[in-house]
């Protein structure tokens, strides 16, 4: 009985072992096989990672996506979300090929597709080395659909940002909305649709309640042959070469590395800055260059009733008497929600909150605002801030002699801090409810370059 049982136990471990081996997953996922919230792949040199992963906290969070990572890096980055827009809350949810040959999540009863290919049904789905995640079919070979075609923040080598003019596709990279959360940011970095070479990173605004919009507000310039002509930091890295193609097809740009042994991503950041970083195998992420340089140059990146300084960390403060609208938010690093009133105003001359009305105070040695109005039929400081003071809508005003008055109504956005030796640095007077007012010496992280505060009361 005893000898009996050893070829038995053998034989149940040798086909448990041939169905463990049958369904194990490598560098690539085959017809009848699953990818699970559990497991993953890695590419064949073990550069790039496949599976569902929690962005920040994984603890904190009960959303999952699918997505491609560095597998040698020492912090997960990410670099590819395959469903940015449908964040997965079920631990349920499979990678899987379908009956025709698309790739799907699968949770439940319901299927998300990431291809839509016709084919025979004969298809597998491999993670490569460039970290580019392609749909073969299996008897010609031919590539049909591949992840590189589809980007999200990051550009790696070998991918493309432009446009393909044969099949009216765009390649464009659009930051995360956080650094919690990987669904559309409001930045992204495309090819100028007017058929230039230069790129733009945009803006999204809200043009209307149901409407949104698009601002430029930084370029790299045109290509000269070598590199764009605003980002001469191109031409003296020794890490990679970039590449602008442009005829009948075709437009982008793309690059590829010098050095095997160093890697480089190129990110559409969540602050609104395009930033190339480099690595050498297992060392930290090192910053190659940024664009715009300076953080504040990023339009609006404080948001509504913020003030943005270089120097300072972090970069967005509120103005006095007012808070982060989410501080959540500008904890995970995105303050372009702004910031609100902690008050609201008293608005016009005959109301008052305690005994106490309205009153303005001095912003110094900063940018104005955008979006101001002029108001030429004022001639003197006290009438420009009577004009203000009246208006309930006016959040703020300035007055020179040179520039006469102007007045900014409902939000202020786009003010940058400057140095106190500045010639470009101007003062305006921000319309505060009168309670800000009532603890003196009070520090409110008040927005100035000088040490005393400037208080004007209304008459």
């Amino acid at each position: 009985m005893t000898n009996f049982a050893h070829p038995v136990f053998l034989l149940i471990l040798l086909i448990f072992s041939f169905f463990l081996f049958a369904n194990a997953l490598t560098d690539t996922i085959l017809q009848g096989q699953s990818l699970t919230t559990s497991t993953s792949i890695t590419s064949s040199g073990k550069e790039f990672v496949l599976g569902f992963f929690s962005p920040g906290n994984e603890n904190s969070t009960t959303s999952s996506y699918l997505g491609i990572w560095y597998k040698r890096a020492s912090k997960k980055t990410v670099v590819w979300v395959a469903n940015r827009d449908n964040p997965l809350t079920d631990s349920t949810a499979v990678l899987t090929i379908a009956a025709d040959g698309n790739l799907v999540i699968v949770v439940g009863r319901v299927s998300y597709m990431l291809s839509n290919i016709s084919s025979s049904g004969n298809t597998s789905a491999t993670l490569l080395d460039s970290g580019n995640l392609v749909l073969n079919d299996r008897r010609s070979g031919d590539i049909l659909w591949q992840s590189f075609d589809y980007p999200t923040d990051t550009l790696l080598p070998g991918m493309k940002v432009g446009h393909d003019k044969r099949n009216g596709k765009t390649w464009s990279l659009l930051a995360w909305k956080s650094k919690e959360d990987p669904g559309p940011g409001v930045f992204s970095f495309e090819l100028d649709p007017q058929g230039t070479s230069q790129f733009f990173i945009l803006k999204e605004f809200q043009t209307s309640k149901q409407q949104k919009g698009f601002q430029k507000y930084w370029t790299t310039g045109t290509w000269n042959g070598q590199v764009f002509t605003l980002v001469p930091e191109m031409a003296m890295n020794y890490f990679y070469s970039s590449i602008y193609v442009s005829n009948e097809n075709e437009s982008y740009y793309t690059c590829s590395m010098k050095n095997p042994l160093v890697t480089a991503r190129l990110v559409m950041d969540i602050s609104g800055q395009l930033q190339v970083l480099t690595r050498h195998e297992m060392d930290e992420w090192v910053m190659l260059w940024a664009q715009p340089l300076a953080q504040c140059d990023v339009y609006a990146y404080c948001g509504a009733f913020g003030t943005c300084n270089q120097r300072a960390t972090p970069f967005c403060q509120c103005f006095p008497g007012f808070q982060p609208n989410s501080v959540g938010s500008w904890n995970a690093g995105n303050m372009s929600g702004g910031c609100m009133r902690k008050a609201p105003l008293q608005c016009g001359n005959d109301i008052v909150a305690n005994g106490q009305k309205d009153q303005f105070q001095r912003i110094s040695k900063v940018t104005l605002p955008d979006n101001s109005i002029v108001l030429s039929q004022v001639r003197s400081a006290g009438d420009c801030q009577s004009a203000c003071f009246s208006n309930c809508s006016c959040s703020a005003y300035t007055y020179d002699s040179s520039n006469g008055c102007s007045i900014w109504r409902e939000e202020l956005l786009n003010v940058k801090q400057l140095k106190d030796d500045d010639a470009n640095g101007r003062d305006f007077f921000l319309k505060l409810a009168a309670s800000e007012f009532l603890s003196e010496g009070k520090d409110n992280g008040i927005v100035t370059t000088h040490n005393s505060l400037h208080y004007i009361v209304y008459n």
